[in-house]
């Protein structure tokens, strides 16, 4: 009895040997490539906030000196212009105009938003696991989100760091306001409009009670930028291991794909390794012989 080796095809797989594997591997490197590449892509951002983020509490401490000064020397001269306006004002129009400030300026503070920290915990709850149920969708819906949120920890943190010359600035506006609030109580044309010069007053008065923006010192402030800093920082890290995620199972839809195509093109092809995967050759003799058949040893032996 005979046995014929089947030979497969050139280029097809044989036994165990799996040509896949290398795919894998590539989808599994483009993956940390892209994690590489969104990472370096956001760190001179990390790196400039890190630079502005260590010398913020000299900065800021700095700038509140100098508005406090400023501020001081504004409520002095509020003080003034009240004492010199306020009987010349009915107690019903200084209570419609403290309803009117009142609402305007929640109003301002609905429109240009709170004061105080602009970022909080619950905005920077980061998941950077991925499951096996996790798709290019869903990855791609958390990557979305999740750049959003960080974007709006970087716009808090430049704000912040904004803050430490919008301060002093802001402070002395309101001073200069307050002297020429005051020259215009005094002129004789000016000073006759009482009720918009109360107005002004009021708004002078609410605009240095709000001058901080909330916060009561520097350690608050502080505190603040420390969590945009760190909002900003684990929303990038999360991003780019997700952005490494979405691109390997791009790579391997794409290999995929490409699979499908080739089996589509070479079916034949496909066919035979198949065939020779489910139908592995037996091994030929080396000298072509046939092989003995072990029955017919046993008779020869038995005569």
């Amino acid at each position: 009895m005979s046995s014929t080796a089947h030979h497969p095809p050139a280029g097809t797989r044989t036994g165990g040997c799996d040509p896949g594997a290398i795919d894998e591997l590539a989808c599994v490197a483009a993956g940390i490539q892209r994690r590489a590449e969104v990472t370096q892509q956001h760190l001179p951002q990390l790196r400039e906030f890190q630079v502005k983020f260590n010398s913020a509490r000299t900065e800021y401490t700095k700038a509140r000196l100098a508005a406090k000064t400023d501020l001081d020397e504004a409520a002095a001269t509020l003080a003034k212009v009240r004492e010199q306006i306020r009987c010349r004002v009915t107690h019903e129009q200084r209570h419609c105009l403290h309803q009117a400030v009142d609402k305007v300026f929640d109003e301002i503070r609905r429109c240009a938003g709170g004061w105080g920290c602009c970022v909080d915990d619950c905005g920077c709850d980061f998941d950077d696991t991925v499951g096996g149920e996790d798709t290019v969708a869903t990855l791609s819906a958390r990557i979305a989100r999740y750049t959003a949120d960080t974007l709006k920890a970087a716009a808090c943190f430049t704000d912040l760091d904004g803050e430490l010359t919008a301060l002093p600035e802001r402070a002395a506006k309101i001073k200069t306001d307050a002297a020429q609030l005051l020259a215009d109580v005094c002129d004789a044309v000016l000073g006759k409009d009482v009720v918009r010069l109360y107005a002004r007053l009021l708004v002078l008065l609410r605009r240095s009670a709000e001058a901080w923006r909330g916060f009561a010192g520097v350690c608050e402030f502080v505190d603040c930028l420390c969590k945009a800093l760190l909002c900003v920082l684990k929303g990038w890290q999360a991003i780019a291991v997700l952005e490494g995620a979405r691109a390997e199972l791009l790579c391997k839809e794409e290999t995929r794909k490409a699979a499908c195509e080739r089996k589509r093109k070479e079916t034949v092809e496909e066919v035979m390794a198949e065939y020779t995967r489910l139908c592995p050759p037996c091994t030929a003799h080396p000298d072509g012989a046939e092989e003995e058949d072990p029955d017919e040893d046993r008779a020869a032996d038995a005569a």
